[in-house]
């Protein structure tokens, strides 16, 4: 069993769909069987995605320490099947997402495959830029979760929901793997940090990490959060994540960049809980 957990990254699909499940009841704060759908629909997606992803880089996972125990580069679990554990994954995916006969979803699970799989895995062999699309299909679960509850996919809040998670993902992303370069280049895998060096990597690092700052700023008007103490919660958290993390990231060096890693991910939980806190307390109290 332990093979076939890490094979579909089995922490990684539960938090997808624990995003999913928080996009659901931002819309209908309601624990049913809807929901239920919604979160196994995600997690199956996940993990059909992320079969797929070592599929495509089980000769680079080999290179790499944090990915070498992987099940492929191991010989745990050969190729074949893997696949059909893929299909079978996607297969349990779009029977959630049909019974819920909401038609946004099967075109947004197309779109993630096709933007994850097709065009991102293989775009990070190329480019150190990789992830300004591999975060699209990132952001979409609390969306994916929006969409099965009913709601417009097209609806600001929503928007901005997914604006704040794509934002997220590049400074939590280039953070993990500046720890592990050396390994990077040696596999011949293009990052930031080995691409423009280190003056010009920590000056866009800063640039995303104020960026996603401003979207969190930006939850209170455009996320529809209606009560004002957790607008100004939402706020503090904000302006405290500048502080903390912007401090340790002006400092640079990898205890300051290990510090900002863990305040990033952080803070992303906090936002995520005060916006569901917003929403269930609006609904019921």
């Amino acid at each position: 069993m332990r093979p076939l957990a890490r094979l579909v990254r089995l922490p990684v699909s539960i938090m997808v769909a624990v995003s999913a499940a928080f996009g659901y009841l931002l819309v209908r704060p309601v624990f049913d069987t809807e929901l239920g759908l919604a979160c196994m629909g995600t997690f199956w997606l996940a993990s059909a995605c992320s079969v797929l992803n070592q599929v495509q880089e089980s000769d680079s996972d080999a290179l790499l320490s944090r990915t070498a125990g992987r099940p492929l580069p191991m010989g745990q679990i050969s190729v074949s099947v893997a696949l059909c554990i893929a299909l079978v994954c996607g297969a349990a995916a779009v029977a959630c997402f049909l019974m819920l006969k909401v038609p946004a979803l099967l075109w947004m699970t197309c779109g993630i495959v096709l933007s994850y799989n097709a065009v991102y895995t293989p775009l990070k062999r190329r480019t150190g830029f990789a992830l300004l699309v591999g975060a699209v299909p990132g952001a979409m679960p609390p969306v994916m979760g929006w969409a099965a509850a009913g709601g417009s996919v097209a609806d600001v809040a929503a928007l901005a929901v997914f604006a704040v998670y794509y934002l997220w993902q590049v400074p939590h992303f280039w953070l993990r793997v500046e720890r592990d370069a050396g390994e990077y280049v040696r596999a011949g895998l293009p990052i930031p940090v080995t691409v423009f060096g280190h003056e010009r990597y920590r000056m866009l690092l800063r640039l995303w990490f104020h960026a996603y700052v401003a979207g969190i700023l930006l939850l209170p008007l455009f996320a529809r959060m209606q009560t004002p103490q957790m607008r100004v919660a939402m706020t503090l958290t904000a302006v405290s994540v500048f502080l903390l993390t912007g401090t340790v990231l002006y400092k640079g060096g990898k205890k300051g960049h290990r510090a900002a890693f863990q305040w990033v991910n952080a803070s992303l939980a906090i936002v995520m809980c005060l916006l569901l806190a917003d929403r269930l307390f609006a609904a019921y109290y």
